[in-house]
């Protein structure tokens, strides 16, 4: 047995040689985690080493980890372990080899002897079923380091002696070089993709965990990764960082890592995620998503579920946006575009006037910065949508008259946004809102898909577009395009109900009409009550029909209150002929031009 002393040399050698090897080089995690106990070891506290310790204090995990939820403490001992046992693979003239026992996180050094062909075998054999027997987590009583005594052979004292000298060497270079020996075998590298502006919250996304029992599976890791970040940076409201490795030495900067699991490649990819505060280790969000794989391939899957994941965390309303909002009691950097971009969220939220008031003042300072940033430059321009009086979005009377805008202000505006930014799905959704409002269907519905082909994870994008799409009486493509923006929000918004709830009333489907009013009654505006008065009539729900012909009172023309909303002939027509089997008296328009050729509620227009 090896005195004391010379263990910790031996151990301190293993570890200097196996971490300059070719394939830790490669690999940040197995290189951190290997340096973490052996720091620990080599300080004599190897036997203190816990999965919670590890999980704390490299992995960045908060104190809800639950590692019988959360296993990544053993996938990656069975991944260091399968490491060094790869080395020692390639370099089995070794006598001294670095062994982590089976129940244990404590190093220590196993002197072997060369072992025959049978006796490699059985001794792989060996190692498998521990790293197995690791990786679920059945940890019997720790090992005490063994040690195996082996004939003073001639090879042997040969090849000691080798290695000694080695040793001698490196260990003067780490007299020179000091502690960093370990810490700057690889420089550590953070990919930060080119996202939004400064001041935009930062989201490190780690390397997904292969949980499918199948290490070829381990290829998926990085692609994971990859897409999301590749979508999540599209939305434009997210600074990106791409890791190498989840460590907390990697999280430095950053606001949020999001974390995951592919849990299954088989019939379904599935996945688990989770966002977490980086200062506080708060697990913020978590959700579990699979897709079928079918046809078109793993990749096709990858992408369905990468864009419902993204358009969750990263959208106008999405988790990220909403713990930023005001409303909901964060406090905003003065100094920061977000900030204003957040207040915008909050008006739409209600509409408003004094917040539409705090929102368009935030702006101000930073009139130069918005030269460059298309999501904030497109909150500005959202502001100028609802500040024109001929729109009627919100009561505009009290609004100072420096801050109401025009149709032509506002169009010159949208246009010069979409040539300074033709890539940015944001400038094309606001281009296609104002030619919407403006009538000039076609062009808004023309914007709108160059939205949704820049960004085919964006709520927002079909949202409007289903508004277009019912502007021209395109029933079932406004019902399918909301349905869509349903689909990836991980709040929808009460906006995204109205195209679900005119197509169920005009082809008479009850079952869509109850499902969307219930999603639409939290809309706020004079045009809610109109038409849940018209849903409640459609489906014969005589108990909702007083209740709002009530608050609805007596009107001139109940039409005028959604016409901005539902411009579509057909549209109106339905809505108005339940609205007058509800009570209410709705006056023929003067002129209601149809694109669809339906006349049964338009008065001819003058050519």
């Amino acid at each position: 047995m090896l005195p004391d002393g010379q263990k910790q040399e031996v151990l301190q050698r293993e570890v200097t040689l196996v971490l300059e090897s070719e394939a830790f080089a490669r690999s940040k995690a197995n290189r951190a985690l290997l340096e973490y106990l052996a720091e620990e070891c080599l300080a004599g506290r190897g036997d203190e080493i816990t999965e919670y310790g590890i999980a704390h204090g490299l992995l960045g995990r908060g104190d809800e980890f639950d590692p019988s939820t959360d296993p990544i403490v053993r996938v990656r001992m069975r991944r260091l372990r399968e490491a060094i046992n790869g080395y020692y693979a390639q370099h089995d003239d070794r006598v001294d080899r670095l062994n982590i026992p089976r129940g244990s996180y404590a190093l220590s050094v196993l002197r072997v002897e060369q072992p025959s062909a049978p006796a490699q075998q059985a001794e792989d054999a060996a190692v498998d079923e521990v790293a197995q027997a690791d990786e679920a987590g059945a940890d019997g009583p720790a090992q005490p380091p063994s040690e195996t005594h082996t004939p003073d052979r001639p090879k042997m004292r040969k090849v000691f002696g080798l290695r000694f000298v080695l040793f001698l060497i490196v260990a003067f270079a780490a007299g020179v070089l000091g502690h960093g020996i370990w810490h700057e075998v690889v420089p550590s590298k953070v990919i930060e993709t080119a996202g939004a502006e400064p001041g935009y919250p930062v989201v490190a996304i780690a390397p997904f965990d292969n949980l499918t029992d199948q290490a070829e599976n381990d290829a998926y890791e990085k692609d994971v990764q990859r897409q999301l970040a590749g979508d999540l940076e599209r939305f434009g409201r997210v600074n990106v960082r791409v890791l190498n490795a989840d460590l907390n030495s990697e999280l430095e900067g950053a606001d949020y890592v999001l974390r995951g699991s592919i849990l299954s490649l088989v019939g379904h990819l599935d996945l688990s995620v989770a966002l977490v505060d980086v200062e506080t280790g708060e697990e913020l969000f978590q959700t579990r998503m699979s897709d079928p794989v079918d046809a078109q391939g793993i990749y096709a899957s990858l992408r369905a579920v990468s864009h419902r994941i993204s358009s969750y965390l990263a959208a106008q309303g999405g988790v990220i946006s909403a713990l930023g909002r005001p409303d909901a009691g964060a406090a905003l950097a003065p100094d920061s575009v977000f900030s204003c971009v957040l207040q915008t969220d909050a008006f739409l939220n209600d509409y408003s006037p004094e917040k539409f008031q705090t929102a368009y003042r935030c702006f101000a300072p930073f009139s130069d910065i918005l030269e460059a940033d298309a999501v904030g430059s497109t909150s500005f321009g959202t502001l100028m949508l609802h500040s024109v009086p001929d729109f009627q979005f919100m009561d505009t009377s009290g609004l100072p008259e420096a801050m109401q805008s025009s149709p032509e202000k506002l169009t010159e505006y949208a246009e010069g946004l979409a040539d300074r930014f033709p890539g940015s799905d944001v400038v094309f959704i606001l281009l296609g809102a104002v030619y919407n409002v403006e009538g000039k269907t076609d062009l808004a519905i023309r914007a709108l898909r160059q939205a949704v082909e820049l960004n085919p994870a964006n709520p927002t994008a079909y949202g409007v577009l289903s508004y277009a799409y019912l502007s021209a009486d395109r029933l079932y493509d406004a019902r399918d395009a909301a349905l869509r923006a349903i689909d990836l929000s991980a709040n929808a918004s009460a906006y995204m109900y109205l195209p679900v709830l005119v197509s169920g009333i005009v082809h008479k489907n009850a079952r869509m009409v109850d499902m969307a009013r219930k999603g639409y009654a939290d809309q706020v505006g004079p045009s809610r009550n109109i038409l849940l008065l018209a849903a409640a009539s459609m489906i014969g729900d005589r108990d909702e029909v007083e209740r709002l012909r009530a608050l609805v009172g007596r009107l001139d023309d109940p039409l005028a209150e959604i016409r901005m909303f539902v411009q579509g002939d057909i549209a109106l027509t339905a809505v108005a002929g339940y609205l007058e089997r509800a009570g209410l008296d709705v006056p023929a328009p003067e002129c209601l031009p149809s694109e669809t050729g339906n006349g049964a509620y338009s008065a001819p227009c003058a050519p």
